[in-house]
C-alpha cells in the first residue's frame, strides 16, 4: 500500500482529487447561503394592478370595490398599484412594472348585491420572474376565495337591513412548527444535498483518473476505498462551516458535517465503484442523477411536482429521504437518513472497487 501511496502522490492529478470537492461544497455552498432569497420580501415586492371602474351604489351609498379592496390592502402581503384603465394596466403588466392585474367592472357593486353570480376579470402573465409568475398563477384562486366572502357577507347584511362592516367573520390562528429563524435556513437543505452529490461526484471521476497508473490493482482499490474517507471528510467540514456560518445556528455544526459527511461518503463510494467497473461511461448516469436533484432531492419542491417520467425515478429509488434527513437537521425535525439506502450504495461501491482490484490483479 506504501508503494502505492507514494506512487498516487507522484501523479499530477493526485492533489485535484483531494481538494476540489472541498472547493466544489465551499465555493457552492458560500455563493448560495449568502444571498438566499426571502419568501417574504418576494412577496412583498409583488406589485399587484388594480383598475376600478365600479360606479358603486346609490342606495346604500357604498361602493363595493373599494372595501374589497382594503380587504386585499390589509389581508394579502402585495403592493397594491391603481391604473386608470385596461390600457394602462396593459402597459404595465407588459412592461413588467405590475406582475397581475385585477380589473372591476363598472357594474361590479350591483352585481355583489344581486342573487347572481359574476366574474371578476384578472390578468397575469408569463414573461416575469419565475416567483412572480408563480404567485400571480395562484392569484385568481386567491381573489375567488376573498372576494367570494366578502360578497356573501354583504348580501346577508344587506338582507338583514345593516351596512356591512367589511370586517371577516373568520381569522386565522397562526402556529408554526419548526420555524426557521432566517431565510438561510430555508435554502441550507438544498444547498446540503445539491453541493453532496456534485462533490461527491466530481470527487470519484477525479480520483478514478488519478489512481489509473497506479500500477497495483489491489493498491489502487485501497486507494480508492480510504482516499474518499478523507477528502470528503475535508469537503463537509467545509460546507458545515459555510452553512454555520451563514444560518448562524453554530449548535447543528456537528450535526450537518456529520450527515455529509456520511451521504457524500456512501455516494461517493458507489461512483467510484461505478467509474472502476464502467469507466467513463458513468458519466452518464451519475450526471443527471446528481444535477436532478434539485428536482428528485425533496428539498425545494415535493418529488411529485416532478415531471412524471422524473417521478417515476423517485418510485425506485428514494433520492428524497437524504433531502427529508438534512431538512430534519436544519430545523430539528424528525426524518433520520436512510440507512438502508446509503449502506447499500457503499457496500455496491466498495464491492466494484474491489472486483475491479482483484480482476486487475488476476489479469495482471
Amino acid at each position: 500500500m506504501s508503494s502505492s501511496f507514494s506512487e498516487f502522490k507522484q501523479i499530477a492529478t493526485a492533489r485535484p482529487a483531494l481538494i476540489v470537492p472541498a472547493m466544489i461544497m465551499l465555493i457552492f455552498s458560500l455563493f448560495n447561503l449568502t444571498a438566499p432569497p426571502d419568501p417574504a420580501r418576494a412577496a412583498a415586492a409583488f406589485n399587484l394592478g388594480i383598475v376600478n371602474l365600479d360606479e358603486g351604489l346609490t342606495f346604500p351609498p357604498i361602493r363595493v370595490s373599494s372595501r374589497v379592496l382594503d380587504g386585499l390592502s390589509e389581508n394579502l402581503p402585495f403592493k397594491v398599484i391603481e391604473l386608470a384603465d385596461d390600457k394602462s394596466a396593459r402597459s404595465a403588466l407588459e412592461a413588467g412594472e405590475v406582475a397581475a392585474v385585477v380589473l372591476f367592472a363598472q357594474d361590479f357593486s350591483k352585481s355583489a348585491i344581486s342573487d347572481k353570480d359574476f366574474e371578476i376579470e384578472v390578468w397575469n402573465a408569463h414573461h416575469l420572474t419565475v416567483t412572480e409568475t408563480q404567485i400571480a398563477a395562484q392569484l385568481p384562486m386567491m381573489i375567488e376565495m376573498a372576494m367570494s366572502a366578502g360578497v356573501a357577507n354583504l348580501r346577508l347584511a344587506l338582507a338583514k337591513g345593516r351596512i356591512p362592516s367589511g370586517k371577516l367573520p373568520v381569522t386565522a390562528k397562526v402556529e408554526t412548527f419548526h420555524m426557521a429563524v432566517n431565510s438561510t435556513v430555508l435554502v441550507a437543505p438544498f444547498v446540503m444535498n445539491f453541493a453532496t452529490w456534485l462533490g461527491a461526484f466530481v470527487g470519484a471521476m477525479l480520483l478514478f483518473q488519478a489512481t489509473k497508473p497506479v500500477s497495483d490493482p489491489k493498491g489502487r482499490a485501497k486507494l480508492r476505498t480510504l482516499v474518499p474517507i478523507a477528502s470528503l471528510a475535508i469537503a463537509s467540514f467545509m460546507l458545515a462551516l459555510v452553512v454555520a456560518a451563514t444560518t448562524g445556528q453554530w449548535g447543528l455544526f456537528l450535526s450537518v458535517w456529520l450527515n455529509v459527511w456520511l451521504v457524500a461518503l456512501c455516494l461517493g463510494w458507489l461512483f467510484v465503484g461505478l467509474f472502476s467497473a464502467l469507466g467513463m461511461i458513468s458519466v452518464a448516469v451519475i450526471l443527471p442523477v446528481a444535477f436532478y436533484q434539485a428536482a428528485l432531492g425533496g428539498t425545494m419542491a415535493p418529488v411529485a411536482a416532478a415531471p412524471n417520467w422524473l417521478g417515476a425515478t423517485a418510485d425506485v429509488v428514494p433520492f428524497d429521504l437524504i433531502g427529508r434527513a438534512y431538512r430534519g437537521v436544519m430545523h430539528g425535525a424528525d426524518g433520520g437518513l436512510p440507512l438502508i439506502w446509503l449502506g447499500s450504495a457503499a457496500v455496491i461501491g466498495l464491492a466494484l472497487i474491489w472486483a475491479a482490484g482483484f480482476l486487475g490483479k488476476r489479469l495482471g
